[in-house]
Order: structure tokens, then sequence, then C-alpha cells
């Protein structure tokens, strides 16, 4: 039964995450922690933090990592095959069509009209990631809670992305080794 939940709900997420793996975490999220509470809000955000980390696409690292928790080596395979087997079947698809009428102005409208949804789910994630990140969840949306380190280094960071053109990778790196040193040396004081 198991291992039917993993691919179904992972089947549906690789079925329905249109606009790559930001896009999709609202998706991933409902159904990995409120539907299945395969994980917790808390641990949803750890997860991301590590799927950025590692290489691979956010969608199937975290994927990899359900299928892992929940089932082991034979969770993973399904959970990560299921997410990816309908997107590449899509694509596929969708290749051949846009070939094939890519000069059409309605299918140009189309994909015009994809853009606002996209960045809708988008800012969803985002909005979802610093709740969770500055305030300990939606639960705890009081001044008392946030969490003004957090906020403070995610404001640095996001200017350090835009004005300097720091890297994914730095970013994630220096924010790590800033965390560590903040939250390890400080603990609970922070």
């Amino acid at each position: 039964m198991l291992y039917y939940k993993l691919f179904e709900t992972f089947f549906l997420i690789g079925l329905f995450s249109f606009g790559g793996g930001y896009a999709s975490m609202e998706l991933i999220r409902s159904r990995v922690v409120t539907m299945q509470h395969w994980l917790t809000d808390t641990e949803f955000t750890d997860i991301i933090s590590i799927a950025e980390m590692t290489p691979g696409p956010l969608g199937i690292n975290i994927a990899s990592f359900v299928g892992t928790r929940t089932a082991g080596i034979p969770g993973t395979l399904i959970a990560t095959l299921s997410y990816v087997f309908p997107a590449m079947v899509i694509v596929i698809l969708l290749a051949i069509l846009y070939d094939k009428y890519r000069s059409l102005r309605y299918v140009k409208g189309v994909l015009k009209g994809l853009h606002p949804a996209v960045a809708a789910m988008v800012l969803a994630a985002a909005i979802r990631l610093a709740v969770n990140a500055w305030l300990g969840g939606v639960q705890a949306l009081t001044r008392e809670n946030t969490n003004v380190v957090a906020v403070i280094l995610s404001l640095i960071f996001l200017c350090l992305l835009q004005k300097k053109k720091l890297g994914p990778i730095q970013t994630i790196l220096g924010s790590g080794v800033v965390g560590a040193v903040i939250y390890g040396l400080l603990g609970s004081a922070v």
C-alpha cells in the first residue's frame, strides 16, 4: 500500500508540476506534508535546503528523499521514477507538437497565458518558505515568533544575489557557513 501511495502521489505531482521545481513546491508540499503527512512543514523546508545543495532538479531530489524516508531504496526508485515519467511523456509530446505548430498565433498566446500562473506558483512557494524560515510556520504568525536573524540573512543574501550577481552555489554555501556560525555559536539565543 505504501508503494502504491508513493507511486500515486509522485505520479500526480509529476503530472501537474508545471514551471519547474520552484513552481511546483506548493503542490509537492500540499501532497507530502498536508495530505500524506510524510514530512512536517519544517522538515519540508529543510529538505528544500538540502535539495538545493545537491545536484539535480529540486522535485526529483525531494521525491528521492521522501521515497527513501518512507520506504527505503525501493521507495526512492518508485517515487523518483513516478515523478519523472509523466514529465518525460509530456515533454516528448509537446516537443513534437511545438515543432509542428510553434508559429501559430494561438500557440504563442497559450504560452504567454501560462506565464502569470507559473509566477503565482513560484510566489506562493516563496511566501510559504519565508513564513516557515522567518516565523516558524503559519500557526506561529506573531511578531514575537519572528526570527529576526533569518529575516536579515534572507535580505542580505537576496541583495547579494541581485546586486553582486552571486551564484546559487556561493549563496547556499555562504548562507550555510553564516548559519553554522550564528546558530552554532549562539544556539537558542537567536
